[in-house]
């Protein structure tokens, strides 16, 4: 048997326990040697590409109406920037933490794929739907009641809070829509169908940002509603979203399909599954965003114009995420489907390949960030103070690139796999061990600019890059049962 990783649809001989035998070579990077077959690792690149390309089309969407909104917001001024900022990356945070029934819904849909039992698929897909639909209830409820409270906390003052917990509140009414959304997209990537999602993401961010322009600032007689206006126009295309894969469903063209008996009535036991691989992914989301959530009240002691820079560095940083997510998911949908057929090697193989792709492009992301921080950064407002505080940031931003690539694309594996424990773990390790406490004493106890939180990040994807490396080397995740 050809023992190079990703070389070959050969399963691995288990060991006289039943389990898969574990080798330094096993779980190594895979190198094109004498003896390999070249078409193999090109198969193996065609099927990443096949997955992350379109999944960066579709990040690249979802980053430009962001980035669209930002923009549009950042022409109000300092205050409509702030609101929005904070009053979003609460609402997201939660979002994505509840969100994370996708995760494991990808992973048991995945695995079930890789098994041919596509019935199977469908059934723990269209659960995921369901419960996401209740989650999102449940959120939307939750968000409403906490809005005046996060905005007291922040202290930005009565300004920002007004029109931050009027923005929170409606961008809230649509997080039904829009987790019920995550579970449909994952459904589809799950079976290696990442081509839809991006079309249901043109058009819910092509409404967004026709509504943003129209209600944001009142053009062709339509109300100027400002920050409401914001809020309206994402709920919208969410809305619009949920109503575009519904019809893809109703078509019969994907490849798994959830039944109307897969979605109702909610299954104790089958929920529980999902639920099972789901909560510590949501809460390595919700640990991560809760992290940043801290760090932007430990910066707001800088003031509004700080505050605002980190928005923007945010917004501009997030071009790098485009590649990055597209290849963790190649990593993640692969590794599930290759285990599920029990293809263990090149499990391995093409988690290494969509590594190096990752690293060369975000890598070259980074070098951007060195090289022209001021005009990517004016891109979203022209606040002249804002822009200069921003572009420092997103200089040293750029240093983070290769690690949050090794970090993401190696931790999505694991959760493909269904090991969603360890990038919790290596979350709460970088996130809570390192990132607020270091920006706590460097902001608020030594005084430092902005700038240094931005050190800290760097810092702190380091770690996480170095410990993913060598816990995805260790192999446990190939034994993974989902």
């Amino acid at each position: 048997m050809d023992s190079t990783p990703g070389n070959g649809p050969h399963r691995a001989d288990p060991g006289p326990d039943g389990q898969i035998p574990l080798s330094a070579a096993t779980c190594a990077p895979a190198r094109t040697e004498a003896g390999t077959a070249p078409s193999e690792a090109a198969a193996g690149r065609r099927r990443i590409l096949r997955l992350a390309l379109p999944a960066m089309g579709e990040m690249v969407l979802h980053m430009a109406v962001w980035m669209i909104d930002t923009a549009m917001v950042g022409r109000l001024g300092a205050a409509a920037l702030s609101s929005v900022g904070l009053g979003g990356q609460v609402y997201f945070s939660a979002l994505f933490a509840v969100g994370a029934v996708g995760v494991g819904c990808t992973a048991l849909v995945a695995r079930h794929v890789g098994e041919g039992r596509l019935d199977r698929a469908g059934f723990y897909g269209g659960q995921s739907i369901t419960l996401s639909l209740a989650l999102g209830v449940l959120l939307t409820s939750a968000a409403w009641l906490a809005a005046p409270g996060v905005f007291r906390l922040a202290g930005l003052g009565r300004e920002v809070s007004a029109s931050g917990v009027v923005y929170l509140r409606i961008l809230s009414l649509a997080a039904p829509f829009h987790l019920s959304n995550l579970a449909a997209g994952a459904i589809l990537r799950g079976s290696g169908d990442a081509r839809t999602p991006l079309f249901v993401a043109g058009l819910t961010n092509l409404i967004n940002a026709l509504a943003d322009y129209l209600l944001i600032f009142g053009v062709g007689g339509f109300p100027r509603l400002g920050v409401r206006g914001a809020a309206l126009a994402s709920a919208a295309g969410v809305a619009a979203g949920s109503l575009a894969y519904v019809a893809v469903y109703l078509s019969g063209r994907p490849r798994v399909r959830p039944g109307r008996s897969s979605l109702f009535p909610l299954r104790p036991r089958e929920a529980w599954r999902v639920l099972r691989l789901s909560i510590p992914a949501g809460l390595e989301s919700l640990l991560m965003d809760g992290a940043r959530t801290v760090n932007t009240f430990i910066i707001t002691v800088l003031g509004t114009v700080p505050f605002a820079a980190a928005q923007v560095a945010i917004a501009a940083e997030s071009l790098s995420f485009m590649p990055g997510y597209g290849f963790t998911l190649a990593a993640s949908v692969l590794a599930g489907q290759n285990l599920g057929a029990g293809q263990h090697r090149r499990a391995v193989g093409e988690t290494w390949q969509s590594l190096r792709m990752a690293v060369a492009v975000m890598g070259g992301m980074g070098l951007v960030f060195l090289l022209f921080p001021r005009p990517l950064t004016s891109l979203f407002t022209t606040d002249a103070g804002v822009v200069r505080e921003a572009a420092r940031c997103l200089f040293v931003a750029a240093f983070a690139q290769p690690f949050l690539a090794i970090t993401e694309v190696l931790c999505g594996a694991l959760r493909g796999a269904g090991d969603t424990r360890t990038p919790l773990g290596i979350t709460v390790l970088g996130a809570w061990g390192l990132r607020v406490p270091l920006v706590f004493l460097a902001v608020r106890v030594a005084g430092l600019s902005l700038v240094y939180a931005w050190v800290v990040m760097v810092v702190e994807w380091a770690v996480r890059a170095v410990v993913s490396a060598a816990l995805f080397r260790r192999g446990r995740w190939l034994r993974t049962r989902v």
